[in-house]
């Protein structure tokens, strides 16, 4: 469901009589306030882990000869890096794993004096999570990483959440509890609740590393699970 659906869903929902809303754009009154909930629950919803596999991107930037102090610029949608998927041109044969260094331990150990260009062996995250390699580039390599972008909030009739497509609902579920709190409707608030508990267990199961195997009722070493 795209914005203007899940809002349309939690207006029919919530028993707000009529139709609409016929767009999430410049909205008064109960629509604006439900529009205006949808969005926030998405981002809310977004926002609870730092690495959503839906949030998971790929960076690619390239060094330059000498250049450590910032070595390349961050992702305009990072979230957070994966500070274990650092490498400098990965497709060769003479791929080179960068370890992670804190900015603490570069600043104290390595940042001061001279340098020699070579590979770099270290990746550095400044504190606006710019990158530092070290020591200093002795030619120009591919660096790359994953990363977590940051959530998106929902803008427009037909933006679609970041939210896997089957969890939709959850979305509109937190909306109503929202609502439910607002109005002080019980009856709302207690179904929408259990709603979106059992929602955000079922996408938790399903879009965090580690916690794909809890939804099932039966789970083997021999098992791969992949969802698409």
């Amino acid at each position: 469901m795209n914005f203007l659906q899940l809002s349309q869903a939690v207006r029919q929902e919530v028993g707000i009589s009529g139709t609409g809303p016929s767009t999430v754009l410049n909205q008064e009154g109960q629509l604006k306030v439900i529009v205006d909930f949808v969005a926030e629950a998405d981002y809310q919803i977004q926002s609870l882990w730092h690495d959503w596999d839906f949030l998971w991107s790929q960076y690619s930037s390239t060094l330059s000869t000498g250049t450590r102090a910032p070595a390349t610029a961050k992702p305009t949608d990072l979230g957070n890096w994966d500070m274990r998927s650092f490498y400098l041109n990965y497709t060769s044969d003479d791929s080179t794993h960068l370890t992670p260094l804190s900015y603490v331990e570069y600043r104290t150990d390595h940042r001061q004096g001279t340098a020699t260009n070579s590979t770099p062996t270290y990746v550095v995250v400044q504190p606006d999570s710019n990158l530092i390699v070290d020591p200093p580039p002795d030619q120009s390599y591919t660096i790359t990483a994953d990363y977590w972008s940051t959530p998106t909030k929902l803008a427009a009739n037909t933006d679609i959440s970041a939210i896997p497509a089957q969890y939709h609902r959850i979305v509109v579920a937190r909306a109503k509890t929202m609502w439910g709190e607002r109005e002080e409707a019980p009856e709302i608030l207690l179904a929408s609740s259990a709603e979106y508990q059992d929602l955000l267990d079922k996408l938790e199961s399903q879009a965090l590393p580690g916690q794909r195997t809890r939804r099932f009722g039966n789970v083997d070493s021999d098992q791969v699970v992949q969802v698409i």
